[in-house]
């Protein structure tokens, strides 16, 4: 066979790949939206920006941000939406459920779940040095100054969390699974997992002191873009 022969075929596989890939996602696309329409949750158009508070995974190197779902449940405002990112040698597929506790100041944490099968998290925060006692077993604690501000009871909850990552800042609470996307057959059951999960670290978090000045959300804003870069694993 001669070399032409072998890189027209080399060509045509990766054409068929990527082909295969961007239809895989617009089909989820299709499904998570009809089944977020079931449940009462609006889809955002593409070129609607996506607000929410800073957060770690938020400010990951060229990210891409999938279908984005919001509206109320159960009376609390929440977004769902997936998140792509580049890794080592792969890209992270995940989606994010993020609950608005209004007013509410939570202060910047991030409680990442060990995995073996998966990558080292790249963090912009600190570790914390001195963690509460349960969760360094489970999770790797990140916080400004590398201090855990939530207290150990919240310590102690997550490690009774199956497979969960927290994070958290100003009125948002974000869980997600690390390389998992929400299954758009069972959202619903999804939702509710996370919903309560973040209901239960609501909870926990510490009322700041009437006379501590409180940060700045540090909000922001990302137009929605769509991912093709294809990835084998994670």
């Amino acid at each position: 066979m001669s070399l032409v022969v072998i890189l027209v075929l080399g060509v045509a596989c990766v054409a068929v790949a990527v082909f295969g890939v961007k239809a895989w996602e617009r089909r989820r696309a299709r499904m998570l939206k009809e089944a977020g329409a079931a449940l009462g949750l609006r889809a955002y158009e593409k070129g609607e920006q996506l607000i929410v508070p800073s957060v770690e995974i938020m400010r990951k190197r060229r990210r891409t941000i999938g279908v984005v779902l919001e509206g109320e449940w159960k009376g609390s405002r929440i977004k769902i939406f997936d998140l792509s990112y580049p890794t080592s040698n792969a890209v992270a597929r995940t989606t994010i459920f993020m609950l608005r506790l209004g007013s509410r100041r939570i202060p910047e944490f991030a409680a990442i779940r060990k995995s073996l099968l998966l990558y080292r998290p790249t963090v912009d925060l600190p570790r914390v040095e001195s963690p509460p006692p349960g969760p360094a077993r489970r999770h790797l604690l990140y916080a400004p100054n590398a201090e855990w501000p939530l207290g150990e009871d919240a310590a102690k909850f997550l490690q009774r969390t199956p497979g969960w990552s927290f994070e958290g800042r100003g009125s948002g609470i974000f869980l997600y699974r690390r390389g998992k996307r929400a299954p758009a057959q069972s959202l619903e059951a999804w939702i509710d997992e996370a919903y309560d999960l973040s209901m239960e670290i609501a909870k926990r978090i510490p009322a700041p002191a009437p006379d501590v000045a409180l940060e700045a959300e540090g909000e922001f804003g990302r137009k929605l873009t769509f991912s093709s870069k294809i990835s084998f694993r994670v």
